[in-house]
């Protein structure tokens, strides 16, 4: 089929194209460069879509593991974890900088995996502000304008310009306009150009401007005079143009865009005019607070006022989307705090979408609509700031969330009562007892699902029968026909999520061979055997449930096992990039289903009797006991303490309690004293409790 052929079908050029369409492979070559590599695909309802999303380097180490994220139309999304965690290579996954290795991305329902980073409509805002040494502020502001093409109509500028100068002419009264002349001719007032003091003050373009500043008008009676005159001849100018585009078979709508003969807008890609980036660089330095500055050089700014740059050359391009990668990081305290709230109004004032990567909680919770938080590649877990912060998901959130961050104690449950290791006693009620039993029920089940999936032959059965009783035939289609009844039965008892997508593919080889189409449904044979060659695979969240009790549970004996990296594999290998050798660390099906036993015994044993579990409780969770008179109060006991310091009207008393170091928040009403003793309470209903073997909350 044509390129024309194909416009007429599936839409215009570098327009999005529909993703559930089909055509045959050349056809999709062709249409995926008519639209510039855009895919639209109507199943997606959030503005931003991250599915799946895994990213392994060359040298096979995966940074990134089954990412999965909604975001919403001006969301401001916080990416939160420490360093190494993967959130920064998920953004520049986003941006295009970093290839996705497998998942899909889309920006505004367009898929995005393979589009180049100019092509996403984003901004981006690195931690070194990335600004132009040689250049001013407003040429640093500006750049991305330049640069930047622009797919849309194609105008008559010269209509348009004169357009502009006859309303003037008719709008603005003589007088007003013999004094805008006299200022933009008074360097006190007007620094720049006479014709940009024009575009600046009436909003016109530079070409209309230049065509008011030719007729070197000298007083308001000069004006009067002359103006009937003037509007006569721009008015006849622009019937020449008209006549002109005629000649050639187009023509003007009232929009001044050139009309082809068909009657369509003639598209083209262009850059924009000096006057639209005037004035979108004026228009982010006044929200910025840059006017004073715009002449000046990087080196003569501020760290605060450099990274006002840095963002001021983001939202000039009005992109669908800004991401801002640890771009406080580089400032003093003080600076950080007065940015962070700058950063949330500017958001807030231009209506943005917002992807901002952090390693400090504190810039997380205070910014962020949505937070997700991330720890060795892995999601652990996305809900507002509350939400993270009073219910935390597992452990690791709990202490990685909160400043000061969840004093943690070690257990035993019992009956409902929490035993500290000096016999200290908290009964948490019957109430937590039903959740406690149903959290370790259905983790015993769960488990025991991993198990069975894991020792799920399956598939090792299917490609038994196949080697034995098919591929000998294969070339004998009515043979083939008749053993596939039993392999399809094979595929019904697995376990495994891959096996309704291997049974089509059965039912598939049955259909073609009734069609007679023999070269098809052999192809469709060694298809199978592919498929049915690689590993046992558990999906990714009974992964990352593994991962989470490898790396924080009780069974993590070696905690340098916390710096390796959990992928699905057979055996452990060596991979060679650069003439390096990298050892990866994978873990082979024996390794899962040792671990997934342990864990099997440990919750059965759990729902037995007494057994080992974590506490948390914040800080400002634990009272004066004296002060404290709630209900959920829990029985006194001392400590003695050890550095206070004083925060503004809160008091951090650190103290050694069951062998972790306590910290309490309380209000300076009462003044406390280093290295003296003090009865300390706890509001019970606060308190979490971890699974000491998943680390995950009990709830």
């Amino acid at each position: 089929m044509r390129k024309q052929e194909l416009i007429e079908k599936y839409g215009e050029p570098n327009t999005p194209l529909d993703g559930s369409i089909e055509v045959t492979p050349s056809e999709a070559r062709q249409l995926l460069k008519i639209h510039n590599n855009k895919v639209e695909s109507g199943n997606i309802d959030s503005f931003v879509s991250l599915k799946n999303i895994n990213k392994v380097y060359p040298n096979g180490v995966q940074a990134v593991f089954d990412f999965n994220l909604d975001i919403e139309a001006h969301d401001f999304i916080v990416l939160v974890g420490p360093s190494g965690c993967g959130k920064s290579t998920t953004l520049r996954m986003i941006a295009g900088l970093e290839d996705i290795t497998t998942g899909y991305l889309y920006i505004d329902k367009v898929l995005s995996n393979y589009l180049q980073s100019k092509d996403r409509d984003i901004s981006m805002v690195f931690q070194s502000y990335a600004l132009y040494p040689n250049m001013t502020v407003y040429d640093n502001i500006a750049f991305p304008l330049k640069i930047r093409k622009i797919y849309g109509p194609k105008k008559e500028y010269r209509v348009i310009a004169n357009n502009e100068v006859i309303n003037l002419l008719k709008t603005v009264p003589s007088a007003d306009l013999e004094k805008s002349i006299q200022d933009s001719q008074d360097r006190t007032i007007n620094f720049g150009k006479q014709f940009e003091y024009f575009s600046t003050k009436y909003d016109i373009s530079d070409r209309a401007s230049k065509i008011i500043v030719r007729y070197k008008f000298l007083s308001q009676d000069d004006i009067e005079a002359r103006k009937d005159n003037i509007i006569s001849q721009l008015e006849q100018e622009n019937e020449g143009f008209v006549q002109e585009l005629a000649n050639k078979g187009y023509s003007l709508n009232e929009n001044c865009e050139i009309v082809d003969p068909n009657g369509e807008v003639v598209k083209q890609k262009h850059r924009m005019t000096k006057e639209e980036i005037r004035r979108k660089v004026f228009n982010a330095a006044r929200i910025l607070d840059l006017g004073p500055y715009l002449d000046r050089r990087p080196k003569e700014l501020s760290g605060g006022q450099m990274q006002r740059v840095a963002l001021g050359r983001a939202i000039v391009r009005d992109a669908k989307l800004f991401l801002m990668d640890e771009p406080l990081s580089n400032l003093d305290a003080k600076l950080r705090v007065q940015m962070r709230s700058e950063i949330v109004s500017l958001h807030e004032k231009i209506g943005a979408t917002s992807i901002y990567v952090t390693h400090d909680q504190t810039e997380a919770m205070t910014m962020a609509t949505k937070i997700v938080v991330m720890s060795k590649g892995w999601v652990q877990q996305i809900g507002t700031p509350q939400e993270v912060y009073h219910n935390p998901r597992n452990i690791f959130v709990a202490t990685f969330i909160g400043s000061p961050a969840m004093n943690i104690f070690d257990g035993t449950y019992n009956g409902g009562k929490v035993i500290f290791q000096d016999g200290y006693t908290v009964d948490l009620g019957k109430e937590f007892v039903e959740k406690h039993d149903k959290f370790f029920e259905f983790k015993v089940k769960d488990t025991e699902r991993i198990l069975s999936v894991i020792n799920d032959k399956s598939f090792e059965n299917a490609l038994a029968y196949l080697n034995e009783n098919i591929v000998p035939v294969v070339n004998d289609p009515q043979a083939v026909n008749e053993a596939l009844p039993a392999l399809r039965q094979i595929l019904e008892g697995s376990l495994q999520e891959e096996k309704d997508n291997l049974i089509e593919g059965v039912d598939e080889i049955a259909m073609l061979i009734e069609q007679g189409d023999n070269s098809k449904y052999r192809k469709g044979i060694k298809h199978l055997l592919r498929l049915l060659a690689k590993p046992n695979k558990l999906n990714e969240r009974d992964i990352a449930s593994l991962h989470s009790a490898m790396v924080f549970g009780a069974f993590n004996e070696n905690k340098e096992k916390e710096a390796q990296v959990l992928s699905y594999g057979k055996n452990k290998k060596e991979i060679k990039a650069k003439k390096k050798s990298h050892k990866v660390q994978t873990y082979d099906i024996n390794e899962l289903r040792d671990l997934a036993e342990k864990l099997l015994a440990a919750f059965n044993e759990a729902l037995k009797g007494p057994h080992s579990i974590k506490i948390g409780v914040r800080p400002e969770h634990i009272h004066l006991d004296d002060e404290f008179t709630s209900k959920n109060k829990t029985k006194g006991f001392e400590v003695t303490t050890g550095v206070v310091e004083l925060m503004g009207t809160e008091l951090l008393l650190h103290a050694e309690w069951n062998g972790a170091d306590v910290i309490a928040k309380i209000s300076t009403g009462t003044l406390v004293k280093p290295h003296e003793q003090v009865k300390l309470t706890l509001d019970k209903s606060l308190i979490k409790v971890f699974d000491n073997n998943s680390c995950e909350t009990i709830e």
